[in-house]
């Protein structure tokens, strides 16, 4: 007597049965690992969309050490307005950021060497050849470097024509992890 799910032939009956069950079984299965995956994508995808990318340039700020999480409690923070990371030839990565510092009452170079805990002054030096050469547009060729304690990064500061406070500049930063 034939039992159920036998390929035995049997009249009336087909050799493929098993096979169609079995079949049918696999199916389901895959059918269902399907949907755990699914599942799984829209979850995963749900609580990686929570958090925000990083750009490039909040990368350039943070390993400058001008990221606003750096410096809390200053109550603002000045944007980039162009910033890159690039590689030097052993491997290591160097950011180069441009700030625009106004003429204003609230946006002056002034409040910006002190919203980054920046010295006021320093002496004239050539900006680094790779800084002038990763920036875009013209760039100047020297400016006045602050002096600071942080190893691996330069601040330069070129002031914009105009006499009197508040002074307006453009601020380049090269700063690498060695």
């Amino acid at each position: 007597m034939p039992g159920r799910g036998s390929s035995e032939v049997t009249p009336g009956g087909s050799a493929r049965r098993g096979w169609g069950r079995r079949a049918l079984v696999g199916f389901e299965v895959f059918c269902g690992l399907v949907i755990v995956g699914c599942v799984w994508w829209g979850v995963d995808a749900f609580l990686n969309a929570r958090a925000a990318r990083e750009t490039e340039a909040v990368r350039a700020e943070r390993l400058a050490g001008l990221s606003y999480q750096q410096h809390p409690g200053k109550g603002r923070y000045y944007v980039p307005a162009w910033a890159v990371i690039a590689k030097t030839p052993a491997g290591t990565p160097v950011a180069y950021l441009h700030y625009g510092a106004g003429a204003t009452e609230d946006n002056n170079i002034d409040d910006f060497l002190r919203t980054y805990d920046l010295p006021p002054a320093g002496t004239r030096a050539p900006l680094p050849e790779d800084l002038r050469a990763v920036l875009p547009g013209d760039r100047p060729t020297e400016g006045v470097l602050l002096p600071e304690g942080r190893a691996g990064r330069q601040v330069f500061v070129v002031l914009l024509p105009g006499a009197g406070a508040p002074r307006g500049a453009d601020v380049y930063v090269r700063a690498g992890t060695g």
